[in-house]
């Protein structure tokens, strides 16, 4: 470069070529703007405020002193180099497990002499010791933990000298105790796990005695449940570590018995056996990985080694050396806070949440989309209680549902609430005035109302209403027409309609209306273009949709103009018919989520309309499961 002349005297700059986009990346030299303009346009200039990704590995062994540590090393996963002190574990332990959100790592279980359930966490932004989060439904160590922006998985492992196959699950946002999610197809310890936004993935083993394990399987992370086989790994063998990006998973090491240096690695969305990826710097067993959105790193091993290294996920070939840890150790865990499936933040502009529903069982999750945006839905948080068969309705910045099941078919009056600027889960909002099931709901900005539903041995007309800015019990709001349940509710800002929904003898196609703001009974509105029960609705200021629906399962999607009365007018057709699906909407445009098709089957199905436009509906993307009878609320729908 040459010699430049600055106000400051000569200079002889040594430019190097940034290290990355993040706040702490190098950039060292004297630059020219024109010189610095290119790397801006490179999306390599360093920016205040992008942080790098940062891995952190907890606890560990180290067989020749005989020490468990707590020690929680950090790197920073795009500059290559030496660990750094972060804190320490709130206990000295090894074999334990790790998963993480973007700005929280959580570590759990282990072995430090017993079996350990804790489960401690930290902020990546705030270096410090560990703070305790919960227990693990069972004291173990030798498990594997994985997650995606909102809840972590830990699965297998030793409890009591025994493999397990257990899978637990924690809200990372939040804390508490793990609850029970599934098993895994094969109780096994010391298993590697990663993950997409969507997808857990548990790979390797030990099974019986002493049997090591090729086995891959998989859960759908949203959901709860059991886990399905995915394919084989490339070798047999135990004591590996996984790590992934969005789309690729890497296992890294292992046990064969003699320590192994393969990598390979799978398409987390597509069931399959694993192919050779390349071989780690050194051959080892009892490592921890994590990842950034592009890199993965390994750490540690048998027998207490403090080698790091790393590899580019989405190309394949042998790992390159990274640096070292501050303690030499093996048995640690890792996580990072690009976690192994970091999710789109949350738009405030137009969002739906689904609520619980049911997916072969009862569940206690939470998703959103961007409504203005197409593509899958993704995890929010986590119901405070099991409930499905209910309904939701909310205002701007708070969801509110209420009603349903709880585990078992009870009914309940629960209304849990959540708000919209904080990505967490429900809260007790208060209870209806009346214990039922499958009722509708509606709002405007001020005021939710709940009607209908069924009560044991019969249905209700009975309206309630709640002041969605003040959690408190329901108050009577008024009765609808009949006695009534599985019908829809949708609103402007000025009035709320029913539709549909079955009166305990009869599917009926009768729509209804109230003056939200006033309390009082249910006035007749019109007809449905056709009659039928389990549909859902959705509305602008000036046009509510009612879609779906069963006396045989409909594709039917039908309208009326608010602010008027008469009969629906025919809109179009859903991608599938469908009962038991939700509506939600924004001022512009209607969703329709889930549901079971004509055989019965529940769907996965997201697909959307433009409200003003009459037509078919076009798909959106796909729920994280197949569900039915979720509740949905948005934040910007037509009674906002």
């Amino acid at each position: 470069m040459a010699i430049s002349s600055w106000n400051a005297g000569i200079i002889r700059p040594v430019a190097v070529p940034p290290a990355g986009p993040y706040q702490d990346g190098a950039a060292p030299g004297v630059w020219t703007l024109d010189q610095a303009t290119f790397w801006i346009k490179q999306g390599l200039w360093p920016t205040a405020g992008n942080v790098s990704p940062t891995g952190l590995i907890g606890g560990g062994f180290n067989g020749s002193t005989g020490l468990y540590y707590n020690v929680i090393d950090k790197i920073l996963i795009t500059s290559p180099g030496n660990a750094t002190d972060f804190g320490d574990l709130t206990v000295a332990t090894h074999y334990l497990a790790a998963c993480s959100s973007s700005s929280r790592g959580v570590f759990g279980g282990g072995n430090d002499g017993s079996d350990n359930a804790q489960i401690s966490y930290v902020s990546f932004s705030t270096a410090g010791n560990a703070t305790s989060f919960g227990d693990l439904t069972v004291a173990r160590y030798a498990l594997a933990g994985c997650s995606n922006y909102v809840r972590g998985l830990f699965g297998g492992g030793y409890p009591a000298s025994t493999n397990t196959n257990v899978i637990d699950y924690i809200t990372i946002p939040s804390t508490g105790n793990a609850i029970d999610f599934g098993d895994l197809t094969v109780a096994r310890r010391y298993v590697a796990a990663c993950s997409s936004s969507t997808r857990g993935v548990w790979g390797g083993g030990v099974t019986g005695v002493a049997t090591n394990s090729n086995v891959i399987d998989y859960v759908t992370i949203a959901t709860t449940g059991n886990a399905t086989d995915f394919g084989d790994l490339s070798v047999a063998r135990n004591a590996a570590a996984g790590c992934s990006s969005e789309t690729r998973g890497l296992f890294g090491g292992g046990s064969v018995p003699a320590n192994s240096n393969v990598i390979d690695y799978v398409t987390i969305a597509s069931a399959g056996n694993a192919t050779d990826f390349g071989d780690l710097t050194q051959a080892r067993q009892s490592l921890a990985s994590c990842a950034s959105s592009t890199r993965g790193v390994w750490a540690g091993g048998y027998s207490a080694i403090n080698t790091i290294d790393y590899a580019t996920i989405a190309s394949t070939g042998n790992a390159t050396d990274f640096g070292d840890l501050t303690i030499a150790r093996f048995g640690n865990a890792a996580c990072s806070s690009v976690a192994e499936a970091v999710q789109p933040t949350p738009t405030s502009s137009a969002m739906a949440v689904f609520l619980g529903g049911d997916a072969n069982a009862s569940q206690q999750s939470m998703q959103y989309i961007n409504i203005a945006s197409t593509g899958n839905a993704y995890m929010w948080g986590q119901l405070s209680a099991i409930q499905t068969n209910w309904a939701g309705c909310g205002s701007s910045t708070t969801g509110v549902a209420g009603g349903g099941t709880i585990v078992g078919g009870t009914r309940t009056n629960l209304i849990q609430y959540f708000t919209y600027a904080t990505q967490s889960g429900t809260a007790t909002f208060g209870n209806l005035s009346q214990t039922r099931s499958n009722l509708a709901a509606l709002s405007n900005d001020t005021r939710g109302v709940f009607a209908g539903g069924s009560i044991t041995g019969n249905a209700s007309a009975v309206m309630d209403y709640v002041t969605i800015a003040s959690t408190g019990n329901a108050t009577s709001f008024g009765s609808l027409l009949s006695i009534l349940y599985r019908a829809a509710g949708c609103a402007s800002t000025t009035r709320g309609i029913f539709g549909g929904g079955n009166n305990t003898s009869v599917n009926i196609n009768v729509i209804q209306y109230i003056t939200i703001a006033t309390t009082g009974n249910a006035t007749d509105f019109g007809d449905l273009t056709v009659t039928r029960q389990y549909l859902a609705a959705c509305s602008s200021s000036t046009r509510a949709l009612f879609a779906g629906g069963e006396s045989a399962v409909t594709n039917v999607i039908d309208y009326v103009t608010i602010a008027s009365t008469g009969n629906a007018t025919d809109f179009g057709d859903l991608t599938v018919a469908r009962a038991q699906l939700s509506g939600a909407s924004s001022s512009t445009r209607g969703v329709f989520a889930g549901g079971a098709d004509s055989s019965g089957q529940d769907t996965n199905i997201l697909d959307y309309v433009t409200i003003a436009s009459a037509g078919n509906a076009t798909d959106f993307g796909d729920l994280s499961g197949a569900f039915t009878n979720m509740a949905a609320c948005s934040n910007t729908h037509g009674g906002i």
